[in-house]
């Protein structure tokens, strides 16, 4: 599966230049999204200190590539047990969503949905797709449903990465995809964590976004939202 990278402990650089390669994608021939599973037993610390290493050298190839940095949008963990409609994530126009999911007992898809294919192929003016076309509605996953994938041999017992390119169809530097989870077993007695950081192009003349939680507090809190 091209999509899925398995590891030991260590993000190198050859496991940035194919995650950049296949997520910060500019043609179809990608996924647009990717999965890094952890084959070493680690810590949920580890994990993040991971998610970090991967967001700094994915930010050296985009200054090389794009002239931009890529910054910090939102951090933050939750316990996450709900299902979900197909979906960007709100953020700016080049967006990039890192999740990392900690072992669990509850059972979950994650699904993603090549909105920018669609588009391309059945000739769908932008700036009218979310309007006529929008997949929270039934018809608007309907004419999705040829460019819907899904994550195979996902190990809940096991750390992983996911990395997602969040970008709207607007953006003229990536192609995003759409996601979308579906909880199989709600249970409230159990914990589903995920490790959530969301990353944004960002140029030399724009503002940092004010975060909640800074880069140090998401690698060592134990706090956990809802």
């Amino acid at each position: 599966m091209k999509y899925f990278l398995k590891i030991k402990s260590e993000i190198t650089d050859d496991i940035i230049d194919t995650v950049f390669s296949q997520v910060f994608r500019t043609n179809y021939s990608e996924n647009g999204f990717v999965v890094i599973s952890f084959n070493e037993l680690i810590t949920s610390e580890y994990l993040r200190a991971s998610m970090v290493a991967l967001k700094k050298g994915l930010s050296k190839k985009c200054n090389d590539v794009f002239n931009e940095t890529l910054d910090y949008y939102w951090l933050g963990r939750f316990n996450q047990q709900n299902t979900t409609k197909f979906h960007r994530d709100n953020a700016t126009e080049n967006s990039f969503l890192m999740l990392g999911y900690e072992p669990t007992e509850i059972d979950s898809k994650l699904y993603f949905a090549d909105y920018h294919q669609l588009i391309t192929d059945k000739k769908i003016p932008v700036d009218q797709y979310y309007e006529l076309y929008n997949p929270i509605f039934k018809e608007g996953e309907e004419l999705l449903t040829p460019y819907i994938s899904s994550i195979i041999g996902f190990n809940k017992n096991s750390y992983n990465i996911v990395l997602i390119n969040n970008s709207d169809i607007t953006s003229k530097k990536t192609l995003g995809v759409l996601h979308k989870a579906k909880i199989i077993k709600k249970d409230t007695n159990k914990d589903r964590i995920i490790n959530s950081m969301m990353l944004y192009l960002r140029s030399a003349e724009q503002t940092k976004v004010d975060l909640k939680i800074n880069e140090k507090e998401f690698l060592f809190t134990n706090n956990i939202s809802e």
